[in-house]
């Protein structure tokens, strides 16, 4: 790793109140939200940030693998012990979502928009994403990992053949190459910010500046659920961070959980 936690804690220096207070930096680890949930469990402060250089067993939503090839991409994930009930939980995700995209377009200046509730985008491709695992124990949130997966320096050769149609990098967009270290202040100091907005719940400003972002809203989109696959128009976020979509026969329904994709024209 050409950087380290004290780098990183110089860069975002009294600009945090929670996140990053305790950060550390690995050469390689199985998974960073493994580890992270391990730290909290051991004693580690809420707002404990794990960052890695490689990941051998990377995961991504659904139990899918996140590719994660050395020196190229951003692998990290913040431990939190969040005061909020677990009706709120997915508000967590699209508070995370909403840290990640404004750091990587303040810092990288791109376009970046989210797809519920998670994904980072540019030019229908994903960039970067969020893994939220949680521990919950009757009416409490007893942890949180929030793993966060930006693709950085990855060039077109380093994208596995099968996932070129959808996945790039800051440098495929920018043609250029990007601090990991000024990328990981830039996400820290952000995620502090709204990670109190959160804890103080002032959840109408999380969820108005989500819809600024939103590449989803407005869309049609396909969900798969566990049970089903809908198609319908995403309509808006409500205040438990789910998404209301309208069906063909014109009624509404919210969903918190399933696998969205953004139709074009011609898939509609």
């Amino acid at each position: 790793m050409e950087f380290t936690a004290e780098e990183i804690k110089k860069i975002i220096s009294s600009k945090i109140s929670e996140v990053g207070t305790e950060i550390v930096i690995y050469d390689e680890v199985e998974s960073t939200n493994s580890l992270a949930y391990e730290l909290i469990k051991k004693g580690y402060p809420s707002g404990t940030v794990v960052i890695a250089d490689r990941q051998t067993k990377g995961k991504g939503r659904l139990g899918r693998k996140w590719i994660s090839p050395e020196g190229k991409n951003l692998y990290m994930s913040i431990a939190i012990k969040p005061n909020i009930t677990p009706k709120y939980a997915t508000l967590i995700t699209l508070t995370s979502a909403v840290a990640c995209t404004t750091a990587l377009r303040r810092y990288a200046e791109i376009p970046v928009i989210i797809k519920w509730p998670n994904d980072m985008l540019v030019d229908h491709k994903k960039v970067g994403g969020i893994l939220t695992e949680m521990k919950i124990e009757g009416e409490r949130i007893k942890a949180v990992v929030v793993g966060i997966g930006i693709n950085v320096n990855m060039a077109e050769d380093d994208i596995p053949e099968e996932i070129k149609e959808i996945a790039t990098s800051l440098r495929i967009c920018k043609g250029e190459e990007f601090s990991r270290a000024m990328l990981a202040s830039e996400i820290i100091k952000e995620f502090d910010k709204w990670y109190q907005l959160l804890e103080k719940k002032n959840r109408k400003t999380i969820i108005d500046r989500w819809m600024q972002l939103s590449g989803t809203i407005g869309k049609q989109v396909k969900i798969v659920l566990t049970d089903r696959e809908i198609r319908a128009v995403a309509e808006a976020i409500d205040e438990e961070g789910r998404l209301i979509v309208r069906l063909p026969d014109g009624t509404y329904e919210k969903i918190s959980a399933g696998d969205v994709t953004l139709l074009r024209d011609k898939e509609c």
